[in-house]
């Protein structure tokens, strides 16, 4: 008497297949998670030296006095982070206006700007 084969189960092949599949679909997914990781990072950096450019120009135009001509650069911490401010006050045509121009940037030599603002601040009126 015959004995019918029993083909129920997956052979060593076909799951070597599935898993060098899942295997390419798991680094995949693992570099999409570390590109990610990657962009919230710059994004963070980026969002962090626009709102220090922003405060230091309303701290610029918030002072009592126009702002001193002159290019200058001092290094600031700000949400736990050291920053490079590059700050550049230009005079412009209006003899109490000046241009104010902020450059952050992350305090290594190297690095690029990671945020630029500008502003015209005035002179305050003096009371009658």
């Amino acid at each position: 008497m015959l004995r019918a084969r029993n083909d129920a189960g997956f052979s060593l092949v076909e799951t070597l297949v599935a898993l060098a599949v899942f295997a390419m679909a798991g680094v995949g997914l693992l570099q999409l998670q570390t590109y990610a990781a990657q962009s919230l990072a710059r994004v963070e950096t980026r969002a962090l030296a626009d709102m220090l450019a922003q405060n230091t120009l309303v701290d610029i135009a918030a002072a009592r006095g126009p702002p001193p001509l002159g290019a200058r650069q001092q290094e600031v911490s700000f949400a736990a982070r050291d920053w490079r401010l590059a700050i550049s006050v230009q005079a412009t045509p209006d003899p109490v206006t000046r241009r104010v121009s902020v450059v952050v940037s992350p305090p290594s030599a190297d690095a690029p700007a990671a945020a630029q603002a500008f502003a015209f601040v005035a002179a305050p009126e003096s009371a009658p």
